[in-house]
């Protein structure tokens, strides 16, 4: 088969999709973890942003593999 763009769309649309979903998983961890620490704060509970931090890592990293494995996996079918 040729060139043409009918080969890469689906890698594109794929790669494309992906970071939409990691943009907007990370911004709704974030978004979920200061909502937590604004509730606490109103409360008057203590806060530990380091450890919540680690845990948004944590997370992130786990995001990455899975799509990383993903891409893997798929280069192993085609």
């Amino acid at each position: 088969m040729g060139n043409s763009w009918s080969d890469i769309f689906p890698w594109a649309a794929g790669a494309f999709k992906l970071i939409i979903l990691g943009i907007g998983a990370y911004l709704a961890i974030r978004w979920h973890f200061d909502e937590e620490a604004r509730v606490r704060e109103e409360e008057g509970v203590a806060f530990d942003r380091a450890k919540n931090i680690r845990k948004m890592v944590i997370l992130l990293v786990m995001l990455l593999l899975l799509i990383a494995l993903t891409v893997y996996l798929t280069n192993l079918f085609y």
